[in-house]
């Protein structure tokens, strides 16, 4: 409520202005769709999907999901066209800057939230803008991954398993949050235990079992299938190193992967034994989000969006809690450059997007990888004064 005071009413600008910021993109968006202004879509991979499942069809070939996204996306289908696009489009941006709300909210609790999320918008926007317009899961993915962070930051197991579920129905790399999770998280592994066993019992209720289960098979194939893809058309790792003139094979981009995976988790549980919350929380959604943007083979160029929550909170936090402008403004220069710069460089620059893109990724994880250990000589150094 505002009090009448000049912070209260500052405050109260900086949230009215982040609202007309999203209204205004999203009005947009939703105004192509109505009048058919804009051709970017990938909707009806989701609706092909949905009528070939009601078929008792395969629903997979440019379906890249699990079967349960089928019904995660019905009662978009069942809406009129193109009244489920702009439905699916609102709903995915608005749980997405819900949770960009939640969890900048987590940067400092003495600093107005209304601010934060202000300038977190400018941040977040510009790269998450094509997404957004295509109505790619991607968006909705994002946003279940904030609200799964922030639930752990409250300790709200439940819904922490809640959305961490959703964000595998949404796309099948939730796992990795999952799984490095339950690494820490003790108190999350018999909520995800009866929820996974929800999630595999759900198609059984929409299909014969039969070919439920040949969708299951067919879902594993697929998925393998494209974990060995090395295609020049993906912004992951593979894509900076094939600029560098050594791509890798699938057979050892997947031996990467693993061995990656395996880092990922050590420093994940080094983090968790020594962060307190939020922090704590904020540490894995950026690690797991670092971690699918560069080695996912299947990382899209449009797929950043996810990232890009994790790069907000921790470009403000260097900026006005850490007291390290440097890093921060980096942060925020090299986020804002993954929307503003590959679409004007392209023609100059072949593949510019599919190499800057993960560029940008190295520098993020340096900079947490830097700041984390600093953190931890700093407080190392307090420790051993504190004992003298």
């Amino acid at each position: 409520m505002n009090d009448g005071s000049p912070a209260a009413t500052n405050a109260n600008g900086y949230l009215k202005s982040a609202i007309l910021i999203w209204v205004l993109t999203m009005g947009f968006i939703c105004a192509g769709l109505i009048f058919g202004f804009s051709r970017r879509n990938v909707t009806p991979d989701y609706h092909n999907a949905v009528q070939r499942w009601m078929a008792g069809q395969s629903v997979f070939g440019s379906f890249h999901y699990f079967p349960q996204f089928v019904f995660m996306f019905f009662p978009f289908h069942v809406l009129p066209v193109p009244w489920g696009d702009v439905v699916w489009r609102l709903l995915s941006s608005g749980l997405f800057a819900w949770g960009l709300w939640r969890l900048i909210g987590l940067v400092d609790s003495r600093r107005n939230t209304s601010r934060l999320f202000f300038f977190a918008t400018l941040i977040v926007l510009v790269p998450s803008f094509d997404a957004l317009r295509n109505g790619q899961a991607n968006v909705i993915f994002a946003a279940f991954t904030i609200h799964a962070a922030y639930s752990l930051a409250q300790s709200r197991w439940s819904a922490a398993a809640a959305w961490m579920l959703l964000a595998l129905v949404a796309k099948p790399i939730g796992l990795v949050m999952i799984l490095l999770a339950v690494l820490v998280y003790r108190d999350l592994i018999w909520r995800l235990a009866i929820g996974i066993a929800l999630f595999l019992v759900l198609p059984f209720a929409f299909g014969r079992a039969g070919y439920v289960w040949s969708q299951y098979s067919e879902s594993i194939r697929h998925l393998l299938d494209l974990s060995v893809i090395t295609e020049n058309r993906f912004a992951d790792l593979n894509g900076l190193l094939r600029k560098l003139g050594f791509g890798l094979t699938g057979r050892v981009s997947q031996a990467v992967r693993v061995v990656a995976g395996g880092v990922t988790a050590i420093v994940w549980r080094l983090g968790a034994r020594r962060l307190s919350q939020p922090e704590q929380a904020c540490f894995l959604l950026a690690l797991a989000t670092t971690y699918l943007m560069l080695f996912n083979p299947m990382t899209e160029e449009n797929g950043y969006v996810i990232v890009m929550p994790a790069l907000a909170y921790y470009a403000l936090r260097f900026l006005l809690v850490e007291g390290r402008p440097l890093l921060g403004w980096g942060l925020v220069l090299g986020g804002l450059s993954i929307g503003i710069l590959p679409e004007p460089l392209r023609k100059i620059i072949p593949d510019f997007g599919l190499w800057w893109r993960p560029i940008i990724m190295v520098f993020f994880s340096g900079i947490l990888l830097g700041w984390f250990f600093s953190r931890e000589v700093g407080l190392a150094r307090v420790g051993r004064v504190a004992r003298e």
